[in-house]
């Protein structure tokens, strides 16, 4: 049994409409999907039914009160049946049952449980553990392994659609933009006349003209994606009219991987730098070369399965994902039909393993070197955790209520992930449980990373 914050939103217009609160009921049509439930679900839903189901958790949550721990029945308590049962004791039964787990580490925005003992000394200790606990703050803010509510800005960028940091010179950025042109930039701290600031400085331009193969019909080339090796001396971009470039660090071009015919949404190199994957709108995935620029692999999944199969025959079937992901220097994962994960290798055309579980299009793919893990995220709201040699997930992580846009490791025991439903979400492996949460006006959420 659970409800969704869609329906939820949708029983909240409800009862806006009902009390005639028409500027809120019309605030919430703005920026929520109620109209679409209102058309399968108007005739169905009687009014008051929020009224009538908030009524019904708090009968609920006095009916615990007659059931033990154990299960047993209690005894009759006459003094609590003869007052009323209200939201308010509801809500402190609960909070009593289950107490808030309190915040520690990247989380943890306050530190003054010391305050928390004042008063029990008089006026005098009051006073003064509260100037102590002050001054502990102000001094130990800036050590603090705490989550950071702002972050200061140091150097604004244009209107950008992807980056990624040099993997070993962290200060050089790659970003692309809308007007087809991706930039290596570096970002260093300069003194000048006694105050620092933040410098960006363009080392070079890398620019896509349209490619004369374009097939995509698309009057815009955005740099759709970018991708470092991991020795951070070249980088590849992807562009929408299909087209990869491969360059060296300084900006030189070194080769051009022309054989898509759709926008590139994701490119990922392997681990020596020998070869890189890449994948379009229409699921197409294509196994290259990088010394000799050449394809070696083809392949577009179908819903009738896995096969390497000429780019012309594809049906137009929906998305498979957006991303695709090394697991060795010779094995890769991409994203299947019906949600499955095919695992292949470079010298094979069949998949040689087959991940099974999510239900809708893959978001993210990402290996952990560490523990060999593999993290998956769909538009199912689901996150899954594979391990090599087993089809089946070690973990599956519920809660987000619509697609998963980002996920990403911290560290070998937790992920974090990010969705359209506004939340953000930490999870741990070993425990196999959600440690943190954080909604922010349920507005979405497409990037987080720790």
């Amino acid at each position: 049994m659970s409800i969704t914050s869609e329906e939820l939103n949708y029983l909240i217009w409800r009862y806006c409409q009902e009390m005639g609160h028409e500027v809120s009921a019309l605030a919430l049509q703005d920026e929520t999907r109620v109209l679409e439930f209102d058309e399968k679900y108007k005739e169905h839903i009687p009014l008051g039914t929020l009224v009538n189901l908030v009524q019904r958790g708090i009968l609920y949550t006095e009916s615990e009160l007659m059931v033990d721990s154990k299960g047993d029945i209690s005894a009759l308590n006459e003094h609590h049946l003869s007052e009323d049962f209200n939201l308010v004791q509801a809500l402190q039964i609960d909070k009593e049952k289950f107490p808030e787990i309190s915040s520690e580490g990247r989380f943890t925005l306050e530190t003054n449980s010391e305050s928390n003992k004042a008063g029990e000394d008089g006026a005098s200790t009051v006073e003064r553990e509260t100037q102590e606990d002050d001054t502990n703050s102000i001094d130990s803010s800036d050590n603090l392994d705490g989550f950071v509510k702002i972050l200061k800005e140091i150097v604004k960028l244009d209107n950008i659609v992807s980056s990624t940091w040099n993997p070993l010179d962290e200060s050089i950025l790659a970003y692309g933009e809308k007007n087809s042109v991706a930039r290596l930039a570096r970002i260093v701290e300069t003194d000048q006349e006694g105050k620092k600031y933040w410098k960006l400085t363009i080392i070079a331009e890398l620019r896509h003209p349209f490619a004369l193969s374009a097939s995509s019909g698309k009057t815009t080339n955005q740099v759709t994606c970018l991708a470092w090796s991991h020795d951070g001396n070249s980088i590849v971009t992807g562009v929408e009219n299909g087209e990869l470039r491969l360059w060296n660090k300084t900006g030189a071009l070194l080769n051009v991987l022309n054989f898509h015919r759709a926008p590139i949404v994701s490119v990922k190199w392997n681990k020596d730098g020998t070869h890189i994957i890449s994948m379009d709108v229409e699921n197409v995935t294509i196994l290259w070369n990088v010394i000799s620029g050449t394809v070696m692999q083809h392949f577009e999944l179908k819903e009738t399965g896995g096969s390497s199969i000429n780019a012309e025959n594809h049906s137009g079937d929906g998305s498979l994902g957006v991303d695709v992901e090394w697991v060795d220097d010779d094995k890769f994962v991409i994203p299947g039909p019906k949600g499955a994960i095919f695992v292949y290798q470079i010298t094979e055309k069949t998949p040689t393993g087959k991940l099974i579980g999510h239900h809708g299009p893959i978001s993210v793919l990402e290996f952990n070197d560490t523990n060999k893990l593999l993290l998956s995220a769909s538009d199912d709201g689901t996150l899954r955790i594979w391990h090599g040699g087993n089809g089946n997930s070690q973990n599956c992580f519920y809660g987000h209520s619509q697609s998963i846009v980002s996920a990403s490791w911290v560290g070998d025991d937790k992920v974090i992930s990010c969705s359209m439903d506004g939340s953000v979400r930490l999870w741990s492996l070993k425990q196999n449980t959600l440690l943190a949460l954080s909604i922010v006006d349920g507005v979405p959420i497409f990037a987080g990373r720790i």
